[in-house]
């Protein structure tokens, strides 16, 4: 019975990858059907935590997204990559991880995609190497954002370790930025130059590529900008209640504080940029946010309905090689992160598995970086905006176009800066933890 279980979890996850976007949630709603109908199989446990900070995170970035401030934070990163054009390489997805973990959504990266390409191409640099790394670099960002949902999951359990907010952040912060610069130093040297790509060539010829770029000249309202501090303020909020945890003396669970924060923070927003309540549910990001609750809750439920039916010879089989090699826990996070197309989502499921088997906090911290595969094949939305932006056919040539599933230009890149940056936070986890 185990066995076709297994089979279909990752027939589902392979329907998943076909589908793609909400599609993902489908699947594993559709799997979830067959195994407890027809196999019998009790349903496991909703990841409500995950779902709950997803939803009031996704609210509080709608509303600064319709006051303006998205925009008014991409035209500050356009300014830095238009003044600095040399260093776009590593620019861009130093700003994009700073988006992220400002925000905890790698959505919120998005906007700034058609800056790096437009500044790339004007300065005859590649755009696949700045928009692969950036891509990556928005993965990352969320196993160090410190109110990502992955982050508070992970947080809520090794607390329980006797692991401070503070310890935690100096392990996943330095070790998945290590990553982000190791990923943007290898995807600078994929690919030919801009000006020897016989493709862009062609399409330059052809009058396919556009040269001309858009200025964001306009300037932001006064709301907007109220929007993007308020939301700063309450980011650091969030932060310093958990780093002064014991010095304020609050009991308030992680998920609550940031659910809490993120409603009033919202509510200050929408009242201090004068936002149209019914307006909100328009924006781009809450659209988004509603996909990724259905992603999550689908595909997270059918494999916490598996693996919870099978936990003691889970816990057997995977004590055993844990216990003799607990980086082995990173290879897990990576591969249930690239099927389960969230961090979150693989936060939900293999953290509490991985204190179920008594994995150490320095082990779980140090693999936390590796959930953020979710760039292995190029049907992600992050990975798939990248490639559709990008006029000058730098992701066309059969080398990089994902005819072979991971022949594109994000695997390698976000392969290597994980393998780099495990072993960082090991090493960062045995000092700070």
């Amino acid at each position: 019975m185990l066995y076709l279980e297994v089979a279909i979890l990752l027939g589902s996850i392979a329907l998943a990858a076909k589908l793609g976007g909400i599609g993902v949630g489908i699947a594993g709603g559709f799997g979830l059907t067959i195994v407890v109908f027809a196999l019998g199989l009790t349903p496991g446990e909703i990841p409500i935590t995950v779902m709950l900070i997803i939803m009031a995170i996704i609210l509080a970035l709608s509303v600064v997204q319709k006051a303006g401030g998205i925009d008014y934070m991409v035209k500050l990163a356009g300014i830095a990559l238009r003044k600095h054009p040399k260093y776009i390489n590593f620019l861009a997805p130093l700003i994009a991880f700073i988006l992220t973990v400002i925000t905890g959504t790698g959505y919120s990266s998005l906007s700034i995609f058609n800056i790096i390409q437009e500044v790339a191409k004007q300065n005859g640099v590649r755009p696949s190497q700045p928009l692969s790394s950036a891509v990556v670099a928005s993965q990352l960002g969320i196993t160090a954002s410190p109110i990502s949902a992955a982050t508070a999951t992970t947080f809520v359990y090794v607390e329980q370790m006797g692991v401070s907010f503070s310890s935690m952040l100096c392990v996943i912060v330095p070790a998945a930025l290590f990553g982000v610069l190791i990923a943007a130093l290898v995807s600078s040297f994929q690919g030919c130059e801009l000006k020897d790509d016989p493709i862009y060539i062609e399409r330059l010829k052809q009058g396919l590529v556009n040269l001309g770029g858009k200025q964001m000249d306009e300037e932001q309202t006064k709301g907007a900008k109220i929007s993007v501090w308020l939301f700063l303020g309450g980011v650091a909020f969030i932060v310093g209640m958990l780093l002064f945890k014991k010095q304020i003396g609050h009991s308030l669970a992680t998920r609550d504080l940031i659910i809490i924060s993120m409603y009033f923070i919202s509510a200050l927003i929408i009242y201090f940029s004068k936002i149209n309540l019914s307006s909100i549910k328009e924006t781009p990001i809450f659209k988004d946010g509603a996909q990724s609750l259905i992603v999550v809750l689908g595909i997270v439920w059918l494999s916490a309905t598996i693996l919870g039916a099978h936990t003691e010879e889970i816990k057997t089989f995977s004590s055993t090689i844990l216990k003799e090699y607990p980086g082995f826990l990173a290879v897990i996070f990576f591969i249930a992160s690239s099927m389960l197309f969230s961090q979150g989502a693989t936060a939900a499921l293999l953290v509490p598995l991985a204190v179920q088997l008594n994995v150490d906090a320095q082990t779980i911290l140090a693999s936390f970086v590796a959930a953020s595969a979710l760039y292995i094949t190029n049907i992600y939305p992050t990975t798939a905006f990248a490639i559709a932006i990008d006029d000058t056919g730098s992701y066309m040539d059969k080398k990089w176009n994902g005819s072979f599933i991971v022949n594109h230009p994000f695997f390698l890149p976000g392969l290597l800066g994980i393998c780099a940056a495990v072993p960082f936070g090991f090493l960062l986890a045995k000092i700070f933890v």
